[in-house]
């Protein structure tokens, strides 16, 4: 990636063959307050490509008869509003209820599913259009969560095959096909694994977040013989700014107390358990003036016993800090006022955080797999997610040799090259200005 930011380049004005793009912005809409960072992804990029391609840009939802237009949205409001904090993990629901939730969830879908399979029928019979604002050479974008049981792929390829609708869709990662592991579900394998497939095989343009995540594309690619062209682009790493920056109302001792900060879903794949294991040793040798750890993000799979372990284990219980829902002024305080961040996750399609915390001017100890290095541009020092002992010394080192720390920020704030959701933006309204469409084909020129 080069030095110059594509808000640099010359602004795109032109789609050749294009007539409007579509973004899908389902995901956010359902989400509510319950943001994560693939909502963030969709919301950023609706903001700021609604800037760099103004009235070319129409907004649309998916419901369970196909897409609808729907208004621009404002987003800001959601960034600016301050949710239900939980503070301190509680402890999850027994095994009993979980059960029964799952019980309960794969009862909805499948309600959903026949439910779907009749409104199809019914489509079908009355040869309803299933997206009525978009016209032949539209192209519509998804940033989503697209792997929803919600979306309906037959529907999609319809649209493609018979409507001159092209689709372009943005690939985070294929996590659930690579590390299945890391999910207890494998409903939700199976069905990522069809999503997958449908980016492959029926949209016209992949948008890979990573050059880890795009290799792995070409690789499924390759094996299957198909010639889905596949464009790697970068996601932006500023957060919103609010009107005001807040310490978390849930933990005012952060305000006079030192910390580190990492911010992620909490899931078995994020590999909290590590700094867990961290901080328990720092208990057990370091006086209680020591940094607190502070962890920012919601319940994920495989979560419970972690955050039932943090939240009654005496020997963390003034040394570890869960925050499950903040504000971006929450975030955005806890982000310039950490000691540094930390980020062991096993897998990652970019690693998000690891960015922010660059542009916040902090330095990041970081996982070494997948994309996360690439995340890091060389500025993070990068650590074997499985070598606990090698991440609690140097974590105490940086704790310890304040010198050491000051010498990594200045290093970061240095070199870090900014790249803003407005860069994103651009950078893909570049991408689709080379395209040439027609109601058959779509084809990239370079």
């Amino acid at each position: 990636m080069s030095g110059k930011s594509c808000s640099d380049q010359i602004s795109i004005m032109t789609f050749p063959g294009v007539s409007r793009v579509w973004i899908d912005i389902t995901t956010s809409l359902r989400a509510g307050d319950q943001a994560n960072g693939t909502t963030r992804v969709e919301q950023s990029l609706s903001r700021e490509l609604a800037a760099v391609l103004g009235e070319r840009l129409a907004f649309c939802r998916y419901g369970s008869t196909g897409f609808v237009a729907t208004p621009a949205p404002d987003f800001s409001q959601r960034a600016e509003s301050r949710p239900d904090t939980s503070g301190r993990a509680r402890r999850g629901p027994g095994a009993s209820h979980l059960r029964a939730d799952r019980i309960d969830r794969r009862l909805e879908r499948a309600i959903r599913r026949a439910s779907k399979r009749i409104l199809v029928r019914l489509l079908k019979n009355r040869r309803a259009n299933p997206f009525p604002g978009a016209a032949a050479g539209d192209l519509l974008l998804m940033a989503g969560e697209n792997w929803n049981p919600r979306y309906d792929y037959d529907l999609l390829r319809s649209l493609r095959r018979h409507s001159g609708l092209r689709i372009v869709a943005l690939c985070q990662d294929l996590i659930p096909i690579t590390d299945p592991q890391f999910f207890d579900s494998a409903e939700f394998v199976s069905r990522y694994r069809a999503y997958v497939d449908f980016l492959l095989r029926d949209t016209d343009l992949i948008l890979a977040i990573s050059k880890a995540t795009a290799t792995e594309l070409e690789k499924l690619k390759r094996a299957q013989g198909l010639q889905t062209i596949i464009e790697t682009i970068r996601l932006g790493s500023d957060v919103e700014a609010p009107t005001s920056i807040l310490a978390p109302l849930t933990a005012p001792e952060l305000v006079r107390h030192p910390f580190v900060l990492s911010v992620s879903s909490i899931q078995a794949r994020k590999n909290f358990d590590l700094l867990y294991r961290v901080w328990k040793r720092f208990a057990e040798c370091k006086p209680p003036g020591f940094p607190k750890l502070v962890i920012v993000g919601q319940r994920g799979f495989g979560s419970d016993d972690l955050l039932w372990q943090i939240a009654h284990d005496p020997a963390v219980k003034d040394r570890i800090v869960v925050l499950q829902r903040v504000s971006d002024a929450e975030l955005v305080w806890l982000y310039t006022n950490c000691s540094f961040t930390a980020y062991p996750s096993f897998a990652e399609g970019w690693g998000l955080p690891i960015t922010e915390s660059l542009s916040y001017g902090k330095f990041c100890v970081a996982s070494d797999k997948t994309a996360m290095p690439e995340a890091g541009q060389g500025l993070c020092i990068h650590l074997d997610p499985l070598d606990v002992m090698s991440w609690y010394k140097c974590i105490e080192k940086l704790i310890e040799n304040e010198s050491e720390l000051r010498e990594h920020e200045r290093s970061v704030r240095a070199r870090y090259k900014p790249w803003s959701w407005k860069d994103s933006a651009q950078q893909i309204a570049n991408v689709l200005a080379t395209f040439r469409a027609d109601t058959k084909t779509l084809e990239l020129v370079h």
